[in-house]
């Protein structure tokens, strides 16, 4: 009981931490046992608004890390991460690990039916925030335009922008969406969607 005691009071003073140090104390604290009364305290503290703790909530139901895998149960609280109203709380935005997993599982149906528009909107806002993996797979969903509406220049653009953030390893996924989409764009659209990937970047870097 007194580990329990010292895990949970561990887990609530990192509520106002990075998502990576709540993480950290999150585990922390399953690992001491006792998991169904860390569960507890981190639902209590997402009604409050915490969407740090909805988000980690999610990833841990969705990897069957200390819980049983619950994929629906995953979508619901990443929803809530992702989200930026949570009960009336204005958050400034959702977390982009959030938004990109979730996006992630509506696009491959995991947890319920594929919602690729969905997937699309939680990516897109991922993407914005600077997450170069949201931005590769949003590219993809425009060149491909299965679910969506084919955007070439928004792949184009999306792709671009993601090979500013991805190691050189990962760059190749991104630089062949962004050669494709190219070949298939006029001069004029290209140089529409080379500003609007120079006004981003500039904003970013």
């Amino acid at each position: 009981m007194k580990t329990l005691l010292v895990a949970l009071a561990t887990l609530l003073l990192s509520l106002g931490a990075s998502a990576d140090e709540f993480k950290a104390a999150a585990d922390k604290a399953l690992a001491a046992g006792e998991p169904a009364a860390i569960l507890k305290a981190l639902e209590k503290e997402i009604y409050r608004g915490n969407i740090v703790a909805a988000q980690h909530l999610g990833f841990l139901y969705r990897d069957g890390k200390h819980v049983k895998q619950d994929y629906a149960l995953a979508r619901k609280w990443l929803e809530v991460g992702a989200s930026h109203d949570w009960k009336r709380l204005k958050h400034k935005r959702g977390l982009a690990d959030a938004q990109y997993a979730l996006g992630i599982m509506l696009r491959d149906g995991v947890g319920g039916k594929p919602d690729i528009q969905q997937a699309a909107k939680w990516l897109h806002q991922a993407a914005e925030q600077g997450d170069a993996q949201a931005q590769v797979t949003l590219a993809q969903l425009h060149l491909d335009g299965k679910g969506i509406k084919q955007d070439i220049e928004q792949a184009f653009v999306w792709a671009s922008i993601a090979t500013n953030w991805l190691t050189e390893a990962a760059k190749k996924e991104a630089e062949h969406i962004r050669d494709l989409a190219q070949k298939q764009l006029n001069p004029r659209q290209l140089e529409n969607a080379e500003k609007l990937v120079s006004t981003w970047t500039a904003k970013t870097l």
